[in-house]
């Protein structure tokens, strides 16, 4: 009987030894990406630290359970090249922001959750198939296309500072956060995102933005694009928008009941209008044309900056918790403030 059960336990060593042991194709991928150059060193291992190539449980970084791959972390070590981490199915976690890599190939890595690839020179990468996907960070890089096909968990994408002309992410009803700002973007979809939150896609050329299915929207900035025109209407969640320097003529907001701050500040509107939006705390309409503003009744409105229009009219009335104005450089002669009785300052310099 021991003889026997000294048998099992031997037999058993042995097959969690053969468990143990690392996949060859993993680590053969992770071996080419290291003999290639580096951004300072002859080689990426050198940059690593790397010693001993054919050994992998000496690499920096690299975390294993079960002879698989699972994490990586490789950030700011001036890494080059091209990483190829295709089919690499255990692995949940990659960390390889802050170098110069130029090409990331996860496609059919099935388990990943998180991707951190910002701020490298990447101008082509592949990820198809990685359908647990939900953090992906790849924003100052060189991508000119991109797509979240077969990514349905998708919650945070930042892609910004890259050069995207077109975006589609459309009934992405898993994708919170989006930052696509400081691209070449002259389309963007992002109809049906359901459960979007945060949408910054400013320093594009988007002539319009259709906000159709994305009730919770919270924080929208769109700055810096080439949007003439714009009305929102319909967004119970949205708090902050921020719309500067667009060459905007035309501005409204209606039926925002959570609204806090607008900014639409270096324009060129004569038209801005703001209705049922009874929460505004903030409003800067500063440096555009407008010739006259009504902006009574906003029971929680604190601080109005608009300075360096055309105004003539001003009509704060009844803004119970404003307590400060700034409507300097205007043509003001007819200027509306009862009510207002925590008004502490008005800046009305360079009127008539």
């Amino acid at each position: 009987m021991k003889k026997a059960l000294l048998l099992i336990a031997v037999v058993t060593g042995c097959m969690t030894l053969s468990a143990q042991k690392p996949n060859k194709n993993e680590i053969r991928q992770l071996q080419q990406f290291l003999s290639q150059p580096a951004e300072k060193e002859a080689t990426n291992a050198q940059a690593l630290k790397i010693t001993d190539i054919k050994n992998p449980s000496t690499w920096e970084g690299v975390t294993m359970e079960n002879g698989r791959v699972t994490a990586i972390d490789w950030s700011d070590k001036h890494l080059a090249g091209s990483l190829d981490l295709s089919n690499f199915t255990a692995l949940k976690k990659v960390n390889v922001s802050r170098n110069a890599i130029t090409t990331l190939n996860v496609q059919g890595s099935t388990s990943l959750e998180r991707i951190d690839a910002q701020r490298n020179k990447i101008t082509s990468f592949a990820f198809d198939g990685c359908n647990t996907l939900n953090t992906l960070n790849i924003y100052k890089n060189r991508l000119t296309d991109f797509s979240i096909t077969g990514t349905p968990l998708l919650e945070t994408l930042n892609i910004s500072n890259n050069h995207i002309v077109e975006l589609d992410v459309a009934n992405s009803t898993y994708l919170k956060t989006l930052n696509c700002q400081g691209n070449s973007m002259e389309v963007l979809n992002i109809q049906y995102c359901t459960a979007l939150k945060n949408l910054y896609c400013g320093y594009n050329k988007l002539t319009g933005l259709t906000l159709v299915g994305v009730t919770k929207l919270q924080n929208l900035n769109i700055d810096d694009n080439e949007i003439s025109s714009l009305i929102l209407s319909g967004l119970p969640s949205l708090a902050t928008f921020i719309c500067s320097d667009n060459g905007m003529t035309s501005l409204g907001l209606r039926d925002c009941p959570a609204l806090l701050d607008i900014v639409c500040s270096y324009n060129d509107l004569t038209s801005f209008q703001v209705v049922d939006c009874p929460q505004l705390v903030f409003v800067d309409c500063s440096y555009n044309d407008l010739t006259s503003l009504t902006l009574s009744n906003q029971t929680f409105l604190q601080r109005l900056l608009c300075d360096h229009n055309q105004l003539t009219m001003l009509d704060v009335s009844f803004d119970q918790a404003l307590t400060y104005v700034n409507c300097r450089y205007n043509t003001l002669v007819d200027l509306r403030t009862i009510g207002c009785n925590n008004l502490r300052m008005i800046a009305s310099q360079w009127n008539p």
